[in-house]
């Protein structure tokens, strides 16, 4: 499996959301200039109430190279389950880094400057 990061996104901030997904799309993107095969998603766990705002996020930030998504209300509570996330008003955002279905490195309420502890780990599991 190839390398991916994923970041899940719960009571985060609109801005602080936005800024992950740009900072994604930036290590995704140059993995994939340097010949990597590399993916990205942004899944959004509040359900179907988010989808015009993640249309919105993908037009005006450019978004081409990383997944934005939503889990619908129908299957929220199953992908909650399946993936041991467990909602709170504490939780903001979790971000996992995986290399052949193992997590390398997981970081919980993330803030977009500090971004770049995901990236050191993703150049770890891309060597």
């Amino acid at each position: 499996m190839a390398p991916q990061v994923q970041i899940w996104v719960h009571m985060d901030s609109e801005e602080n959301a936005a800024s992950l997904a740009v900072k994604l799309q930036e290590i995704i993107r140059n993995a994939r200039k340097e010949g990597k095969r590399a993916y990205g998603f942004v899944v959004w766990i509040q359900g179907d109430a988010v989808k015009e705002k993640l249309t919105k996020l993908a037009e005006e930030k450019k978004i081409e190279d990383i997944a934005i998504c939503y889990l619908p209300n129908r299957q929220r509570e199953n992908y909650l389950k399946l993936l041991k996330i467990e909602p709170s008003d504490k939780l903001r955002n979790i971000i996992v880094v995986y290399r052949d279905k193992r997590v390398a490195a997981r970081f919980v309420n993330l803030d977009a400057k500090d971004f770049k502890k995901v990236e050191e780990a993703f150049k770890e599991i891309l060597k």
